[in-house]
């Protein structure tokens, strides 16, 4: 065998080691994107199929699967597919919080929070509550607001709450722009201000928070943070109910059906009613309903149609994008 035979044997042989070494890697990157255990649960979950992931939740829980004790936690928390039991929850949410998952921290910092399943306390609260902010966790950022809001378990300190508070807000969650709006109502902490309290309601009214809805209800009945003279209260109004406001639709359709501010307008009043109810003011269902048996069919229909072109101008999308 020559020189020249012998390194053409070893290229030959070095081509076939770096294909095999290809086949290699491509086998296992193929291997690990084919979808888990876990992803298969998960797309069942999504799917509504909740027996079936339920089962392979408690498979994966028993081995010590962290993210599959998150999800039972969170199934028996919130009666997902399973009679509601917050003692199973925090069961679950205790070992997948130990192994780090904020979400699981945060969820069982609210169960000591509110005192469901377990017994409440604040110190527990607090403490979880603190592993899964450092993480980020806007939901244990907001239980942090309150607690240093109201002085439960801590200090008194509205500096803190409001730090926290703004932390969780900024990220979306729906209960602290709420009590951001409470401070600013109130003026807790901060100098009293109806216009910056009724911005922050109605982030977290946009959102389906019903206290913030409620809150706002409120503030628009007894002329807070409103222009006092009527017509100008309700072209204010009728601005924020067109930049998309579910509170402000909602109310919008309460002055055309009873004519306060405005030319009594039924037809507008479902019209508004039903966007409002769209966006996710489930007390605007009621009411058009109610208004429904009212009108005739002629009016129904003229009121259907123009609560579909006022949804698509200034209906609040987020109930469809979550």
């Amino acid at each position: 065998m020559t020189a020249n035979n012998i390194t053409n044997d070893y290229h030959r042989f070095d081509i076939r080691c770096a294909v095999k070494r290809v086949l290699i890697l491509l086998l296992f990157v193929t291997a690990c994107s084919e979808p888990t255990e876990f992803d298969k649960a998960m797309e069942a979950f999504n799917a509504g199929e909740y027996a079936e992931a339920m089962k392979t939740f408690e498979s994966l829980a028993e081995t010590g699967h962290a993210r599959a004790q998150y999800m039972l936690g969170d199934m028996y928390a919130n009666g997902t597919g399973v009679d509601q039991d917050h003692a199973k929850a925090a069961e679950y949410y205790l070992p997948a919080a130990e192994q780090g998952i904020a979400d699981a921290q945060a969820g069982l910092a609210h169960l000591y929070f509110r005192g469901l399943g377990v017994k409440e306390d604040a110190w527990e609260a607090m403490k979880w509550s603190r592993k899964a902010a450092v993480q980020g966790n806007a939901q244990a950022e907001a239980i942090i607001g309150y607690l240093f809001h109201h002085g439960i378990g801590v200090q008194q300190d509205h500096d803190e709450a409001l730090k926290w508070y703004m932390k969780s807000a900024n990220k979306g969650w729906p209960s602290a722009m709420h009590d951001l709006g409470v401070m600013y109502q109130n003026g807790s902490g901060v100098e009293k201000d109806y216009a910056t309290a009724i911005d922050w309601y109605r982030k977290s009214a946009d959102a389906g928070y019903l206290p913030s809805q409620n809150n706002l209800v409120y503030m628009y009945t007894q002329g807070m943070g409103i222009p006092s003279d009527k017509k100008a209260a309700i072209a204010w109004l009728i601005d924020a109910a067109e930049s998309g406001h579910v509170t402000a639709q909602y109310m919008l359709g309460l002055k055309y059906r009873y004519g306060e501010g405005v030319q009594r307008n039924p037809v507008r009043a479902y019209a508004w009613l039903g966007v409002a109810s769209a966006g996710g003011f489930e007390s605007a269902q009621n009411m058009r309903l109610l208004l429904e048996k009212t009108l005739n069919s002629e009016e129904l229909k003229q009121a259907r149609s123009l609560a579909r072109n006022l949804w698509e101008k200034y209906g609040n999308r987020q109930e469809e994008e979550e």
